[in-house]
């Protein structure tokens, strides 16, 4: 991982997801896909903006 702080922002906010979603996947709510759905694709656009941006280097 480099200095970036996008990056950086990127991959907490993406610790903190998977642990949002195991935890509503533990307490099973219904909004679970809903809520999967919706974050994983706002991250994904998170990373492939930060990696457009950047030029792609890591």
């Amino acid at each position: 991982m480099n200095n970036n702080p996008i990056r950086a922002a990127l991959f907490a906010l993406t610790i903190l997801y998977g642990l949002a979603i195991g935890l509503l996947a533990m307490l099973d709510t219904p909004a679970l896909g809903l809520v999967a759905a919706i974050g994983g694709v706002l991250l994904g656009l998170g990373w492939a903006f930060a990696g457009r941006f950047t030029g792609g280097r890591a």
